[in-house]
């Protein structure tokens, strides 16, 4: 389908040593709706990450195919778990990482990556080196070098777990306006089932490995506004949250 990006029919195994082979996906299809958020749950060890190192190009499957749009293939920006901030560098120069390696000039300076930072309220400490930054500083530089050259695809993995429960609502809140003004494709890795329901349009649940679809949940709240408050008062919050719960509690 053109409008999504497609994964058909994978297989990805990893092979060491001591521990032999390691079936993490099999035969798995899936697709991913542009211009929609999309959450991923499952249990640890399922291969979560995995499957965004595949979608960044990190990883090749061992079969099968991830067929992205044509106009997308080189507009994706993967924010990992760990922030892999440079300890030489300030986090405004950290965060200029990724227009550098894009050679985009017209962005590495200027009043956006400010207002990046002051959206993100790190205005007081971007010039600051990141051992003088707590975890959830540097989870949010992290995510404005993903969004500083704004791809059209955002690949996120637990982008939120550092982040106090102010801090996590201003940083979605910035998300969702992204996606809505970019029309961006977000593909979200969470633990969270709240966080899940009230910013997805589609919510995959993976089994434990090796991984197939366990079920895939489209998430239609009756809100006017998409945010945490409107989405938590709606009628249908409740119900979305106990059917994954339901989901992800059951063994196979």
């Amino acid at each position: 389908m053109n409008n999504c990006i497609s994964i058909n029919n994978l297989d990805k195994v990893f092979s060491s040593k001591d521990s032999g082979s390691v079936h993490v996906f099999e035969d798995l299809n899936l697709l991913f709706p542009m211009g929609k958020i999309t959450s991923i749950l499952g249990p640890s060890g399922c291969g979560k990450t995995t499957l965004l190192n595949l979608l960044a190009g990190l990883a090749k499957p061992t079969r099968g195919t991830i067929v992205f749009p044509e106009s997308c293939q080189l507009s994706v920006g993967y924010m990992m778990q760990e922030d892999l901030l440079l300890p030489w560098r300030t986090l405004k120069e950290n965060a200029q990482l990724g227009a550098e390696v894009t050679k985009n000039k017209s962005t590495l300076q200027g009043k956006e990556l400010k207002k990046n930072f002051t959206d993100f309220d790190l205005a007081k400490t971007m010039n600051n080196y990141p051992d003088a930054a707590s975890g959830g500083m540097k989870q949010r530089t992290a995510l404005i070098r993903t969004l500083f050259y704004s791809p059209k695809i955002l690949l996120l993995d637990e982008p939120f777990s550092n982040l106090d429960f102010e801090t996590k609502l201003k940083i979605q809140e910035y998300l969702l306006k992204y996606q809505f003004e970019k029309k961006a494709t977000i593909i979200l890795v969470t633990h969270d089932i709240q966080d899940a329901v009230a910013l997805s349009d589609k919510v995959i649940i993976l089994s434990k490995r090796p991984t197939r679809v366990k079920k895939i949940i489209d998430i239609k709240l009756s809100i006017h506004k998409r945010n945490f408050a409107t989405a938590y008062k709606s009628n249908d919050f409740k119900k979305y949250f106990l059917e994954i719960w339901n989901e992800i509690s059951t063994k196979l």
